[in-house]
C-alpha cells in the first residue's frame, strides 16, 4: 500500500512514532529523525506562507475592485465634465462674436463722426463767408437790377453777379442739407450702438451669470476628479505592491513545496521505501477501501478546520500539469468548471462514494465517461480559489465530505 501522508493535526504523534520506530531499529532511525522534523518544521512554513498568501490574495482583490471603482467614478465625472466644458466654451464663443459686434458698430460710429466734424466746420466756413457778403449787401442796401446794371459797367457783368449769389446760396443750402443728412446719419448709428451696447451687457450678464454657475461647477467636477485620479493612483501603487508581496510569498511557497517534497522523499528512501517517478499517475495497492493515491506529493494541507472554515479535503503539492490519475474506477459524473474548486472532476464509484479531484489545469474525461482506477482524469494546476499549483482531493460518502486518510 502506497504511504498514508500524515494530515496536520495528526503529524506530531505520527512523527513520533516514526522516530520510535527508527530508534527501535537502531542506528538507522537517527538519520530519519532529522529529515522528519525539518519536514515537520517546513510544512508549518509553509501552512503559514499560505495563510498569509490568501490574505494578500484577498486584500489584492480588494484593491483591484477599488481600482475599478475609482475608475468608474472618473469616467462617470468625466461624462458630466465634457456637456459643461462644451456650454463654457459656446459662452465664450457668443461673448466674443458680441463684443467683435460692438467693435465694429464702435469704429463706425467713429468714421460717422468724423465725417459730421468735417460737415459742420465746412458748413460754419460756408456761413461765416455767407454772413459776411450779407453784411456787405446789407451796408449797400438792397441793389437795384438797374443800379447792377449801371455799376457792373455791362449787362453781363450783372448777370454773371447775380449767378454768382444764386450760386453761393445754393452750395451753401447743399453743405447745410449734407450737414443735416449726416447729423440724421450719425444719430441713427449712435442709436444703433446704444441699442447693440445694451444687448451686449444683457447677454454679457447672461453669459457671464452662465459662465460662473458652469465654471463652480466645473471647478467642483475637476476637484473631484482630482481627488479620484489620486485615490486611483495611491491604490494602483498599493496593488503594485501587494502583487509584489504575493509574487514573493507564491514563489516562497512553491520554495517550500519543493522542500517538503524532497523531504517526503528522503524519508521514504530511509525507510526503505520507493519514490514515484517525477510526473507519473501513482496507483500503488489499494486501501481497504478500494482507493489508491491520485498522485504522489506533500501533503500542504490536511482535512479539517483551516482559516476559520472546514477544510473538506486534502491538498497534494506537484509540478503544474502533473497528471492526475483516478482513485477507483467509476463514472464522472462532474467534469468542468466550478467556482472555487476551479476546474473539477468527481468521479462516483457507487455504494454513495465519490472522489472529487480540483484545481485541474486541464479535464480529460467528460460526464458519463467510465474511467479505470489510475485513469488520467485531468493535469494539476492551480484555478479557482488556489493559493499555487496543487491538487484538492475530496473523499465523499452520499455526499458528505470525510477525511480521505481514512480512505487511502
Amino acid at each position: 500500500m502506497t504511504p498514508r501522508p500524515a494530515a496536520p493535526g495528526r503529524r506530531a504523534a505520527g512523527w513520533a512514532a516514526l522516530v520510535g520506530v527508527c530508534l527501535a531499529a537502531g542506528a538507522g532511525g537517527v538519520a530519519t529523525s532529522a529529515p522528519a522534523d525539518d519536514k515537520a518544521d517546513v510544512d508549518r512554513r509553509l501552512e503559514r506562507a499560505q495563510e498569509r498568501l490568501q490574505a494578500q490574495r484577498q486584500r489584492e482583490s480588494v484593491l483591484t475592485d477599488q481600482v475599478q471603482g475609482y475608475t468608474d467614478r472618473i469616467r462617470v465625472l468625466e461624462s458630466r465634465l465634457a456637456p459643461l466644458r462644451a456650454r463654457s466654451a459656446r459662452l465664450d464663443a457668443e461673448l466674443a462674436e458680441l463684443q467683435d459686434r460692438l467693435a465694429a458698430l464702435t469704429s463706425r460710429l467713429a468714421v460717422e463722426r468724423a465725417r459730421l466734424a468735417a460737415a459742420e466746420d465746412a458748413l460754419a466756413r460756408r456761413q461765416v463767408l455767407l454772413a459776411r457778403r450779407l453784411r456787405q449787401l446789407y451796408v449797400r442796401a438792397e441793389p437795384d437790377p438797374i443800379l447792377v446794371l449801371v455799376q457792373s459797367g455791362s449787362l453781363r457783368d450783372a448777370v454773371e453777379t447775380a449767378d454768382v449769389l444764386e450760386g453761393i446760396a445754393d452750395r451753401d443750402g447743399d453743405l447745410a442739407r449734407s450737414v443735416s443728412r449726416y447729423a440724421d446719419q450719425t444719430r441713427r448709428t449712435r442709436d444703433a450702438i446704444a441699442e447693440v451696447r445694451a444687448d451686449v451687457a444683457r447677454s454679457e450678464a447672461r453669459a457671464e451669470d452662465a459662465a460662473v454657475e458652469a465654471r463652480a461647477a466645473k471647478a467642483d467636477l475637476e476637484e473631484q476628479r482630482a481627488g479620484v485620479g489620486r485615490l486611483l493612483t495611491e491604490r494602483r501603487d498599493l496593488l503594485g505592491s501587494v502583487r509584489g508581496d504575493r509574487e514573493d510569498i507564491e514563489a516562497e511557497a512553491r520554495d517550500l513545496e519543493r522542500r517538503s517534497a524532497a523531504l517526503a522523499d528522503k524519508i521514504r528512501s530511509a525507510q526503505g521505501l520507493p519514490s514515484a517517478p517525477s510526473g507519473s499517475v501513482a496507483t500503488g495497492t489499494a486501501s481497504s477501501a478500494g482507493l489508491v493515491w491520485p498522485v504522489n506529493g506533500a501533503i500542504t494541507s490536511g482535512y479539517g478546520p483551516r482559516w476559520g472554515r472546514m477544510h473538506e479535503g486534502l491538498d497534494i503539492a506537484g509540478g503544474s500539469g502533473t497528471p492526475i490519475g483516478a482513485a477507483k474506477a467509476g463514472t464522472v459524473i462532474l467534469a468542468g468548471w466550478s467556482g472555487g474548486y476551479g476546474n473539477l472532476v468527481v468521479v462516483d464509484h457507487g455504494g454513495g462514494l465519490s472522489t472529487a479531484y480540483a484545481h485541474l489545469s486541464s479535464i480529460s474525461v467528460s460526464v458519463g465517461q467510465s474511467v479505470g482506477q489510475g485513469s488520467v482524469v485531468g493535469g494539476m494546476g492551480t484555478t479557482g480559489n488556489s493559493t499555487g499549483v496543487h491538487l484538492h482531493f475530496e473523499v465523499r460518502v452520499n455526499g458528505a465530505a470525510v477525511n480521505p486518510l481514512g480512505y487511502l
